[in-house]
């Protein structure tokens, strides 16, 4: 039997792989390869998080007496070259779905093809594959434009038994070396890290998910977007553990309907990846043509302040700081930091999601595109108006002792919790006492958001009409 190379792109796993189960179940030797050029599309965390990662994978694979190659150059040369050296006559790997992804796909099995060799790109990192959930569709046009009838044709499909670990057994004299590692994760990298998560979560915080996960300062979110997002763990694989939870009849209703919360987060996830693959122009422009030409601004200095968290809103503050000091953030912070971008300050969406790219651990093409969208009021989400979040209800509601504002923000840790969580609002002679607003400690509002906001619904309206 020949053998093959399995390409490993953003599924650093061995367990439910069905690309690498594939090429094992073809028999001969399988060779399993990484291209070290793909590492310069992801921002500096990630790399530090794949660095790990493979090196985890290498590791494993070592105790199994088979290699882990890493080979430099464009994926397309790279792999027609390795394949020729190992003398492989087919290479399988995992689908992509997002555009800048499948051009590399494109690119590699054409160069391939070219050279006699046999291409299998195989389910990829979801957990119903776009089309499957798009021939549930009624309406015409391929894919979902909106979540609810989306979520319904996803909840309605049977999930894929897990393929259980597969192994490549190729062993290559010339394995190539590893990229240096920073050590910057914010989380430990590779497979057995994201089922320690899985276990922790579905053990220990998937039951109470519901009535922790919306509270930044609590730690009750599962921390399985990095693993999901270089596919150190299978969706499904997490869809199956919390399946298996809920259906013991020992579990609550209420446990139940938490889990059923967690994993309409997976069909979200979905849902914005089969968005970018059957539309790939909502990296560029929004969803919703009306909009396509709406007046964002590009301030650069408005946009270094919302980066910076010196906004003068602790909860926006406190959720950019976390984003730039550990490249993660949580999720209700990070609706109001986005709200607070898009609809108080007026900068383009896509300025956001550019900063997301370049700092979250977990950015990812496709769930940028689509949440960044959602929340600007421009992409898949059908409200009449824009959902402005006020920066000052949501801290009073999510963090109301403060808990997380004085985590990220320093200045603030030591004031009382009403001044913390609104310091604008304290009068002027405890401003002053408090050393409020003066260099080097807390900013004051870079805007009054209740006016902001107003002022932008006029935009809104203003411009909406023109469009046909």
């Amino acid at each position: 039997m020949s053998a093959s190379l399995f390409w490993f792109r953003r599924d650093l796993r061995l367990t439910d792989n069905p690309g690498l189960h594939a090429a094992v179940a073809a028999g001969g030797p399988v060779y399993a390869v990484f291209c070290v050029d793909e590492l310069a599309r992801l921002n500096a965390r990630q790399n530090a998080f794949v660095t790990g990662s493979l090196r985890a994978l290498r590791t494993a694979l070592d105790k199994r007496d088979a290699t882990l190659t890493l080979v430099n150059g464009s994926p397309a040369t790279a792999l027609v070259e390795t394949a020729r050296r190992l003398g492989a006559k087919a290479v399988y790997s995992s689908r992509s779905y997002v555009r800048s992804e499948r051009r590399v796909e494109t690119a590699v099995a054409d160069a391939l093809y070219a050279a006699g060799i046999e291409v299998h790109a195989l389910k990829g990192d979801v957990v119903h594959e776009p089309e499957a959930v798009a021939e549930r569709k009624q309406s015409a046009g391929d894919g979902y434009r909106v979540f609810p009838p989306f979520l319904a044709a996803w909840q309605a499909l049977e999930v894929d038994v897990s393929s259980g670990e597969s192994f490549p057994d190729g062993r290559d004299d010339q394995p190539g070396a590893l990229p240096p590692e920073d050590g910057s994760a914010a989380l430990a990298p590779g497979e057995a890290a994201a089922y320690g998560a899985l276990e922790k979560f579905t053990t220990a915080r998937a039951a109470d998910y519901a009535a922790n996960a919306p509270y930044p300062a609590r730690d009750g979110t599962s921390n399985l977007a990095p693993y999901l997002r270089f596919g150190c763990i299978s969706p499904r694989v997490v869809h199956q553990a919390l399946a298996r939870r809920m259906s013991w009849s020992w579990t609550l209703a209420q446990e139940r309907a938490s889990m059923a919360l967690f994993v309409r987060q997976l069909a979200i996830r979905d849902f914005f990846i089969q968005l970018a693959y059957f539309v790939p122009a909502v990296h560029d422009e929004s969803l919703q043509e009306k909009m396509r030409a709406f007046p964002w601004s590009e301030d650069a200095a408005t946009l270094q302040l919302w980066r910076e968290g010196r906004t003068g809103y602790p909860l926006v503050d406190a959720g950019m700081r976390q984003l730039l000091g550990q490249g993660l953030v949580h999720q209700r912070a990070a609706i109001c930091a986005a709200s607070f971008c898009c609809f108080d300050l007026g900068l383009d969406w896509r300025l956001g999601r550019r900063v997301w790219m370049d700092e979250y651990l977990a950015a990812d093409e496709a769930l940028c595109d689509g949440n960044w969208q959602w929340l600007a009021g421009v992409g898949s989400d059908q409200a009449a108006y824009p959902r402005i979040h006020n920066p000052e209800k949501q801290a009073r509601q999510f963090d109301a002792q403060a808990v997380y504002v004085r985590r990220w923000i320093p200045e603030l840790r030591k004031l009382p919790t009403a001044a913390a969580l609104a310091p604008w609002r304290v009068d002027r002679q405890h401003q002053i006492e408090l050393g409020f607003f003066t260099p080097g400690v807390y900013p004051r509002p870079v805007v009054e958001h209740e006016r902001a906001a107003r002022e932008f619904l006029a935009r809104y309206r203003a411009f909406r009409p023109t469009e046909t």
